[in-house]
């Protein structure tokens, strides 16, 4: 019996008894969907297993000592990686918890927790069309808390690095909670890595610079998106001062050295402020395009 087969067993017998929040949908069904899509994502099959069994821990009788025997210690390590350790504490501080573990786990406890989120989320959005805001008073929290842990988990997953699900958990985030772009053409562009090296190319706003990569910037649609850019980063638009201070002490805090004694760093964190804002991208997502340009030697 391969390990697949041995998780959709033994997770179907420890959730037996369970059904999904506020519905008389057996619980098993969430696992079940969490490990297909691991499956399609093209994960190993020790990670589809874990993605079976990551509730088993939280949710059930089943003790690490069961996972690792039938399991092994990488899928046990896995599950124990997406569960929440302190039942007793509030939920404020356990989401929190996971938001700070997720942000240093391992790509294979990312992926599984990502799985785990993005069938959640799935299953809001189905809710919220059939129910309408009703739906979110199945949860302990209403939908602020929601946002703020949903819109807290993308950051957290993409911290170290991307990887293709949270691409999914992302947009299907921006769905449920907005908010949506001045242009829905643009949403194409927040992966398209070549658009990111010819802003890039432009950040201090020089017209020459601007007019030489016009050619290139029309070809994927983007010439309109980063004339806006420009307009809004230095001077920074009024509405983006309290995000341009927040982005300054991440990108700090993450290591980004400014030079002090120049306007250079407002240019470019004016610049950064603009491109999160105009395409509804995380921090996360700025500090990675802004460490890779660093080392093409474009800042």
């Amino acid at each position: 019996m391969s390990l697949i087969d041995k998780a959709i067993e033994f997770a179907a017998v420890a959730h037996r008894e369970q059904r999904r929040k506020g519905t008389e949908i057996p619980y098993i069904s969430h696992p079940y969907a969490v490990g297909m899509i691991l499956q399609r994502a093209g994960c190993s099959e020790e990670v589809v297993a874990a993605g079976i069994l990551h509730d088993t821990l939280e949710d059930t009788d089943t003790t690490e000592e069961d996972l690792l025997a039938f399991f092994g210690p990488k899928v046990l390590e896995i599950v124990k990686g997406c569960s929440e350790p302190d039942k007793g504490a509030s939920w404020e501080e356990r989401k929190q918890h996971t938001l700070d573990e997720l942000k240093h786990a391992t790509v294979a406890i990312r992926q599984t927790s990502c799985a785990d989120k993005l069938h959640n989320i799935r299953s809001i959005k189905r809710d919220l069309k059939q129910y309408g805001e009703e739906a979110w008073s199945r949860f302990k929290r209403g939908r602020d808390s929601q946002e703020w842990y949903y819109k807290g988990l993308v950051e957290s997953l993409g911290y170290k690095s991307r990887f293709k699900l949270l691409e999914e958990l992302e947009d299907e985030v921006e769905e449920v909670f907005g908010p949506s772009l001045d242009n829905a053409e643009w949403r194409k562009l927040r992966r398209n890595r070549k658009f990111f090296d010819l802003a890039f190319e432009t950040v201090f706003g020089n017209q020459e610079q601007l007019e030489e990569r016009r050619a290139h910037f029309e070809r994927i649609g983007a010439w309109e998106l980063i004339k806006k850019v420009h307009q809004r980063a230095y001077p920074i638009h009024p509405e983006y001062e309290a995000d341009f201070d927040r982005l300054a002490n991440y990108l700090v805090e993450r290591g980004i050295e400014f030079q002090s004694n120049s306007e250079r760093p407002i240019i470019l964190i004016g610049f950064c402020t603009a491109l999160m804002q105009l395409l509804n991208l995380y921090p996360h997502e700025i500090y990675h395009h802004f460490k890779r340009n660093l080392k093409r030697g474009i800042l």
